[in-house]
């Protein structure tokens, strides 16, 4: 449910973890193009299958290429950001698992210790990426329109199906190879080059100048591919990913707001301040007082 429409900048996707922990499980066919999107992360498992189009994202410190049978499966609280380019068609399923449904079907296959996100995780941390052959698009693509069609009409035993799904679904990812890097450009990798050290070095004060003297790219090459790769700018990603860091500390620790600023790199507090709630609408303290109050509702 990642790529709907947002009304709050840099936010945890609250949407969709009120929406997944009401219905574990949601698939749709989207076609219409994706809206200008900020990095967000949400609670449960992101399977991204395209049919039509091409672009990329933007996950953790990766940059997948999207294309015609491309099957991106985001780890929970993993930022993401999909990007389609210049695509005016771009076809997708987008399929959401809370992370419990996969903890009960772990639970269920307990003789045989199938557990389905400690595989994924054994193969990346943070997202498992791989390109189909026209075969296996076909029946990824059968498998999704069948959940998909079950989830809309709940016909009697319409769980038992999503329960038949889920696992056809899992048995042919767990057989995949791992994602065929030599399918990215060189323009690919270098960006995902620079997206992993921004992130290394997020808490730090980072200069264009430094990621210009450390890859091989002039200072207008480097704006121009960064931007063209992920949709957005250099400036923004980190404004982005540290507020996405903030936030997310502001609700599951009790650090001072003067050590979340420092530790998710904003120069001083009173620019922590100002852009916090320029972004957000809220100072970090009333975050932190709504958060509390919406765990406190959830239970």
């Amino acid at each position: 449910m990642s790529d709907q429409v947002q009304t709050t900048s840099y936010t945890i996707d609250d949407y969709t973890n009120h929406f997944l922990a009401a219905y574990p499980v949601h698939c749709e066919f989207r076609t219409v193009p994706l809206q200008q999107r900020l990095l967000h992360s949400h609670n449960g498992y992101e399977i991204y299958l395209v049919l039509e189009g091409s672009g990329s994202y933007l996950v953790g410190d990766r940059v997948y290429p999207l294309h015609a049978g491309s099957l991106t499966i985001i780890h929970p609280n993993v930022i993401h950001r999909p990007f389609h380019g210049q695509s005016k068609e771009f076809h997708r399923y987008v399929l959401s698992i809370d992370e419990s449904y996969l903890d009960r079907l772990h639970a269920i296959c307990q003789l045989s210790d199938l557990s389905i996100p400690r595989h994924l995780a054994e193969r990346h941390p943070d997202a498992n990426h791989y390109f189909l052959s026209a075969q296996q698009l076909g029946r990824v693509q059968g498998i999704l329109a069948e959940l998909t069609h079950a989830l809309i009409t709940c016909e009697r035993s319409y769980e038992l199906a999503v329960l038949k799904h889920i696992a056809d679904l899992f048995l042919i990812v767990l057989g995949l190879d791992d994602e065929a890097a030599s399918l990215k450009t060189g323009d690919q990798h270098l960006v995902g080059d620079v997206l992993s050290y921004l992130i290394a070095h997020h808490h730090e004060p980072v200069q264009i100048e430094d990621l210009v003297a450390r890859f091989p790219v002039s200072r207008s090459q480097l704006f121009t591919l960064f931007k063209e790769t992920t949709g957005t700018t250099i400036k923004q990603f980190l404004i982005e990913y540290r507020l996405n860091k903030a936030k997310r500390l502001l609700m599951e620790t009790d650090l001072a707001v003067t050590d979340v600023s420092a530790s998710v790199g904003f120069g001083d507090m009173s620019h922590f301040f100002h852009v916090f709630k320029k972004e957000i609408g809220l100072t970090p303290k009333q975050y932190r007082v709504e958060a509390f109050k919406k765990k406190s509702r959830l239970g």
